[in-house]
């Protein structure tokens, strides 16, 4: 981002300037008005043309907004439960679907689902988390949070508050109190309607009266004035919509009718048959039309004759009239928005999302539509936020702003163009400009800076803007007399009057259309007076701390750190003074009586020049008491001991006795606290512009802590992929920028690090760093900045610490039989059969209590955990697990597992837990009566996974000659076919199997685990009747667990292979595996040449591994294999790192091949797992060091000998920690970081 301090032109510029235009109708809450009609004037979009289409993070569920040219919607977690992106309320330009600010409400696991009610410059909605939020329309920050108001689970709060006659109302789920809030948080009166109501039902209001579902089945009337129903009335089932109020009637709908009540008394006027949802009813002039669950139905309003149907999918989002049309849209599989004319049914257009095609659905769930100026603005479960229009907008109807302004000297803000948002201007705030950018802030209205080939250009204000075909512009003047410099280089005195208008050059401000006055107020300095502290402090966005007032020991008040009493409290910690503030004025006006500092104590105010302390921010006596001032980036905050006026009691300042001055520096971000490492372990990373790529980290690494801190912190960070390396790109959120290369530093005990992050070795007590700024920054200044303090237990301790970092769990062992289980759903009482073999078969078999939910049954096939161990799930928070460090993106009762494989079931307070977070782990370890060796069958798919196979156990039948043998022969009751469509198989379900033979069928799956193989063919259709499953082969992968071999000078090594075959193999084939530490004559000198051929040259040869066929033939029945093979990290650094070893082929007929080699993990005795794919099929494979060639010709054979890899060639030069060619760039080392490509097949 560049800085500049430039001339601000504002007189007439003679360029082709575009005229931007600014929304300026409204859809301020949901359902459009406070009586919740549904009902625009204004038509809306005519065809399905979509203006523009916006990403969202997560699910963008929420009834959207529209104000002053912003579209408002709140999101939630959609069905990826792997990332962690940002949600709560996301802000877009209402033209452009451009996104201007997220606010994650309570932290990045809390989201909504509930609609925006837009008033006063303030959004407020609901959370997740169950409190009412307060976010501030342009700024996107959190004005203030209600405690937590409804307790239901996952929803929250999921009511749409009403603003009316200004009061913030709220209707609590899970209780049925609808809640009554003052614009500034404070909560008025309550009113208990006497139990739970449905999810989305939200309050209405007309002349004076609040209408509200109630407890049981009633509707509610409830005075605003008195706080008491006017009337109630009892309907036969449950409310389901919000109530809808109109031409003297209330509407509202249930499960099976649509009743309208009298609105004075709450007599039935009429009801009709409706197959009620939680869409609420619009009402258009005499035309009431309900969503149901088939489709969309109108009404007589008069006499509720059904005057048309249209058929379809359920309808759960409320209908909106704008027009002659009504939009809706529907929540299937892939949903649909349509346009149906008022007065016929008919259908005029429709938009139908498409499938994910990853088994969810892209469905329209609970964000109602929102029109305004002929757009329509609706959310969708497909992580879209559609808006449908020409994006015609009306003209601004801005007129002017006259007020007064106090800036303060010696202070600067900044200003970006609109068209280049990499540059800021720098500007004095005692400037024209100055003047007007506080008029800006104080009027509520916005202006423009262009920047053009001439310099700045002051483009618009309020949304009038340059006309490139009149020329007309924004002019100014002060006292009277037009300026002749630009306004940000005009230096105002204290009581100067600006004036801006808009119009030709020569104009003047009493003929235009729009102008801005502004008097301007710059407070003389005070003299200096004795200081008890005077320094700076560096208070976060959105961090909160407790305060206990001095008066009332068992209070405890949630403080914004960004206030002024954020600020005192960190200055008392830095400069060791203490204070004491009251909550006597708390009740009334929402801020504290500060009454003592240092032992200083305000005097009795009813003496004669009696002393108190008074705030000032920025040279001017702040709005509000301690406690309710929110300060600003470059903020000066100064608390004054001194007598007040005895006339008007403002402060006499120049008095002062003594002074408290705190220069404010506001974070974006920031992090500090403990994380515990544990020694030994790792963690891997995967490049967000490259998910192909893992990186495998040492967990007492500076990334480590990182990493750790992260999770407990939740916030998160990303890795780029470079052409230099892997780069540490951003942390929660705050990213590199490529235009002032600012970036993320590191310093470790206060000492800047020199190499990078994954390879500095931290130890028992460190403290790391990372600050965000430019090279040569510091920390102290930074507008970000993560403090971790390190510990690492010794072994025997555990780890664990204080829930940062990583534990050695306890694992249970179980052994899992082929079958099934039956179990019953808590809620449902439903049964089902599950699969033994699954995580969900080995929770059950563990033996420990557990209860699950089939709530989503019918759509994904999957039960989910509700409780375990007595332990339920609550609201975001719940049951979580992973199977071999992976999260699965299936119930567990779906998930089938393997021997060896590793299940850890957590508890999750939010979506960026860990088991390494977590307070609640348990760890199963999984057993399954096979071979010894066996492979998971569910990792036999030959795309290099990288998963660590266990290499433990006993091996196959071992011939004379120390080779081993795998017999890909099918056991009893496996037949094989050849038919019309290709290869069909039958297995007999209810048969027996051999000893060491397991058969399974699973989903459309056929897995044959024998003697040290693992055959698993994928099929079409497979049909399983009378004991005997069929099905039409579609592909077959072989596995043959790792071999361990102990091979001289190298120690214990294993090998293993994964076969793509072309259909299942004849009886008799046969694989013969042997190893051996010195190669034959021929492959010795077919893999030099192979080198060779690569400009390379051998330097050592760790050993060869030869495999034999009998019966099965390469290309005909072999279509290609996953070779994999270990070495110790010792033999791969000496020998060059890991850049140096490749696995080189020799074929049988004489050809040979350098195969393309990576390393894909480490095992668990420590070895590197190299893999290799051979197209060619099965021969003899060596696993060597090369380097580039020192001369032109072959290497010979005995180059590629044994005693060669005594001899350790040229080290490739080590990876570059930090680059400095093109500025100072952390990048993270790569020492000991493992590439993994999870290649697409």
């Amino acid at each position: 981002m560049r800085t500049r301090q430039l001339p601000l032109f504002v007189g007439l510029i003679m360029l082709s300037l575009m005229l931007v235009g600014v929304v300026s109708a409204s859809y301020p809450m949901f359902h459009y008005d406070a009586q919740r009609t549904g009902y625009v004037t204004q038509d809306g979009p005519q065809t399905n043309a979509t203006l523009w289409v916006a990403e969202t993070a997560e699910y963008a569920d929420g009834s959207p907004a529209v104000h002053n040219g912003k579209v408002f919607v709140p999101t939630w977690p959609d069905m990826d439960f792997v990332d962690n992106d940002p949600m709560g309320l996301v802000c877009y330009d209402a033209a452009t679907g451009t996104e201007l600010w997220t606010n994650e409400l309570g932290g990045t696991s809390i989201g909504s689902v509930s609609g925006v009610a837009i008033a006063d410059g303030q959004v407020y909605l609901g959370g997740t988390d169950g409190r009412l939020y307060c976010i501030d329309e342009e700024a996107g920050e959190t004005l203030w949070t209600s405690g937590q108001i409804d307790a239901t689970g996952y929803f929250g709060l999921s009511s749409s508050p009403l603003v009316y006659e200004g009061t913030v109302y709220a209707l609590s789920a899970s209780d049925g109190v609808l809640h009554a809030f003052t614009p500034e948080g404070t909560g008025s009166w309550s009113f208990s309607t006497g139990g739970a109501v449905g999810y989305f039902t939200s309050p209405a209001a007309a002349g004076g009266k609040i209408f509200v579902a109630g407890g049981g089945n009633n509707l509610f009337c409830i005075d605003a004035a008195t706080h008491t129903a006017a009337w109630s009335a009892a309907l036969p089932a449950a409310v389901k919509s919000t109530p809808v109020i109109g031409d003297g009637k209330v509407y509202a709908t249930t499960a099976e009718r649509l009743y309208a009540l009298d609105a004075s008394t709450g007599a039935e006027v009429w009801n009709a048959s409706l197959g009620g949802t939680s869409s609420t009813p619009a009402v258009a002039g005499e035309t009431v039309i309900a969503g149901s669950s088939d489709g969309l139905h109108a009404y007589d309003a008069g006499t509720g004759i059904l005057l048309w149907d249209f058929p379809g999918a359920q309808v759960g989002v409320s209908p909106v009239v704008a027009g002659n049309l009504v939009y809706a849209a529907t929540n299937e599989r892939t949903g649909t928005v349509y346009a149906v004319d008022t007065r016929t049914g008919e259908e005029v257009w429709s938009y139908t999302l498409e499938a994910p095609g990853d088994g969810t659905f892209a469905a329209f769930y609970a964000s109602s539509p929102a029109v305004s100026d002929g757009v329509l603005y609706i959310g969708a479960e497909n992580n879209r936020l559609y808006a449908f229009g020409d994006g015609g907008l009306p003209e601004p109807a801005f007129t002017g702003w006259n007020g007064t302004v106090m800036l303060t000297a010696g202070r600067t803000f900044t200003v970006t163009p609109f068209n280049n948002e990499n540059t800021t201007y720098t500007i004095d705030r005692t400037s024209a400009l100055g003047a007007l950018d506080a008029a800006a802030a104080k009027g509520g209205f916005d202006y423009t800076v262009q920047e053009t080939t001439f310099g700045p250009f002051l483009y618009s204000i309020g949304g009038i803007a340059y006309d490139e075909a009149t020329w007309d512009s924004w002019l100014y003047a002060v006292n009277g007399v037009p300026a002749d410099v630009g306004a940000a280089d005009y230096r105002l005195a204290d009581g100067d009057v600006v004036t801006y208008w808009y119009g030709a050059w020569g104009s003047n401000p009493e003929t235009a259309h729009a102008a801005v006055t502004i008097t301007v107020s710059i407070p003389a300095s005070p003299e200096p007076t004795p200081t008890l502290w005077n320094g700076t402090v560096a208070l976060t966005k959105g961090e909160t701390f407790s305060f206990v007032p001095s008066n009332n020991a068992s209070a405890s008040y949630t403080i914004n750190r960004t206030t002024d009493l954020g600020a005192l409290a960190f200055a008392a910690q830095a400069g060791g003074f203490a204070f004491s503030a009251s909550d006597a004025w708390y009740a009334s006006f929402g801020s504290f009586l500060l009454e003592d500092v240092a032992g200083i104590a305000n005097e009795d105010w009813t003496q004669e020049n009696a002393r108190s302390w008074s705030i000032f921010i920025n040279g001017a006596a702040a709005p509000a008491g301690l406690g309710a001032n929110t300060l600003a980036d470059g903020d000066r905050l100064v608390f004054y001991y001194c007598p007040s006026d005895p006339d008007t009691y403002a402060p006499l300042i120049d008095r002062a006795d003594h002074t408290i001055i705190i220069d404010i520096a506001i974070r974006d971000f920031a992090w500090e606290g403990p994380v515990s490492l544990a020694a030994g372990r790792t963690f891997t990373v995967t490049p967000f512009n490259n998910e192909n790529t893992t990186y495998t980290i040492d967990r007492t690494s500076a990334l480590g802590a990182l990493d750790a801190a992260a999770a407990k912190g939740g916030f998160d960070y990303t890795v780029q992929e470079t052409t230099f390396g892997p780069f540490l790109y951003s942390i929660g959120g705050i990213a590199y920028d490529e235009a002032t290369w600012d970036s993320w530093l590191y310093a470790v005990n206060g000492v800047p690090a020199d190499v990078g992050a994954a390879d500095y070795r931290l130890a028992d007590g460190d403290v790391v760093t990372y600050w965000y700024g430019a090279w040569g920054s510091n920390p102290e200044t930074a507008h970000a900045a993560v403090t971790i303090t390190v510990a690492i237990p010794a072994p025997e301790s555990g780890g664990g610490g204080d829930g940062g970092g990583d534990s050695s769990p306890s694992w249970i062992t179980v052994t899992l039989e082929p079958g099934t289980f039956t179990l019953t759903a808590d809620n449902s009482k439903k049964t089902y059969d599950v699969n033994r073999q699954t995580a969900l078969g080995a929770l059950d078999a563990a033996g420990i209590g557990y209860t699950v939910d089939d709530s989503y049954y019918q759509q994904y096939e999957s039960l989910f955990i509700d409780s375990i161990r007595g332990r339920k799930n609550e609201g975001t928070k719940g049951w979580m697990y992973q199977v071999n460090g992976e999260s699965p993106g299936s119930g567990a009762n779906t998930h089938t597992v393997g021997d060896g494989d590793k299940i850890v079931f957590f508890w999750s307070e939010s979506m960026s837990s860990t088991p390494a977070t977590s307070p609640d782990v348990i760890s199963i370890k999984v057993a399954i009566q096979v071979s010894p060796g066996s492979l998971d069958p569910d990792s036999s798919d030959g795309e290099g996974s990288g998963a660590t196979p266990s290499s433990t156990g006993e091996q196959p039948n071992n011939g004379e000659t120390g080779s081993l043998s795998f017999s890909l022969g099918l056991p009893v009751g496996v037949t094989v076919d050849l038919g019309e469509w290709g290869q069909t198989f039958s297995v007999n379900t209810t048969g027996t199997t051999a000893a060491g033979e397991t058969v399974v069928v699973s989903g459309n799956t056929l897995t044959i685990n024998q003697s040290g193989l693992v055959l698993t063919v994928a099929a079409k259709n497979i049909d399983e009747k009378e004991g005997v499953a069929r099905g039409l082969i579609e592909s077959v992968t072989a596995a043959i667990n790792p071999i361990a071999r102990e091979i001289e000078g190298l120690g214990t090594i294993t090998a293993s292979l994964i076969l793509n075959l072309t259909g299942i193999p004849a009886a008799d084939g046969r694989l013969d595996v042997a190893f051996n530490a010195t190669p034959d004559a021929a492959a010795g000198n077919a893999f030099a040449l192979a080198a060779a051929e690569n400009g390379k040259e051998i330097t050592a040869l760790a050993y060869t591994m030869t495999v034999t066929r009998t019966n099965l033939e390469n290309g005909e029945d072999i279509a290609g294999a996953v070779i994999r093979m270990t070495i110790s990290p010792g033999w791969v650094e000496e020998h060059g790192g890991a850049d140096a070893i490749r696995i080189a082929r020799s074929a049988e007929d004489g050809t040979y091949q350098v195969l393309e080699t990576r390393v894909v993990g480490i095992d668990e005795s420590g070895n590197l797992i190299v893999e290799a794919v051979s197209p060619g099929g099965l021969s003899t494979f060596g696993l060597l060091a090369v380097r580039a060639a020192q001369d032109t010709h072959a290497t010979a054979a005995t180059s590629a000998a044994p005693g060669a890899s005594s001899a350790a060639g040229t080290p490739a030069e080590a990876s570059p920690l930090i680059i400095s060619a093109i500025g100072a760039i952390p990048v993270i080392g790569t020492a000991y970081l493992i590439a993994r490509r999870r290649r697409e097949q």
